[in-house]
């Protein structure tokens, strides 16, 4: 049988760095990927916030992180007097298309995702047949230009 050794005290210094290794170690485990941030954030965005009516006519129903292509989905409900197909214009579709891309340029709470290049898309179904009514997608091709 080996004798037993007296244990030996733990400098000052050293016992400073093994707690800050301890402590970064358990830091970097407990943090999530950008993506599992966003994806996380729009799952409680849609749980404490929606539904949510936009205005008269449009109720914001949920918002997702997609993977492919990277960025946001935004489910939207188009009901009332705008749930209608024949006021899809191409005109109408381009100015609204416009309008998207105006709100998604000055919108200082998306920088990190368009930094990231992320893709905001935009679904609007008819409350009336539950159809798609119209998709729009605004790419960092259209919003970094």
């Amino acid at each position: 049988m080996r004798p037993i050794r007296p244990i030996k005290p733990i400098r000052p210094i050293r016992l400073i760095g093994l707690i800050s290794l301890m402590w970064l170690i358990g830091l970097v485990s407990c943090t999530e990927s950008f993506e599992e941030r966003c994806r996380r954030e729009a799952r409680e965005y849609t749980e404490q916030q929606c539904p949510r009516l936009v205005d008269r006519y449009i109720c914001l129903d949920s918002m997702t992180y997609e993977d492919a292509p990277q960025g946001f989905t935004y489910h939207h409900t188009v009901m009332g007097e705008l749930d209608n197909d024949s006021l899809l214009t191409p005109e109408i579709l381009s100015a609204f298309h416009e309008t998207l891309l105006e709100n998604i340029r000055n919108d200082i709470n998306l920088k990190r995702c368009k930094d990231r290049g992320f893709t905001f898309t935009y679904r609007y179904t008819s409350a009336s047949t539950g159809k798609l009514f119209t998709e729009a997608s605004i790419g960092p091709e259209d919003y970094q230009n």
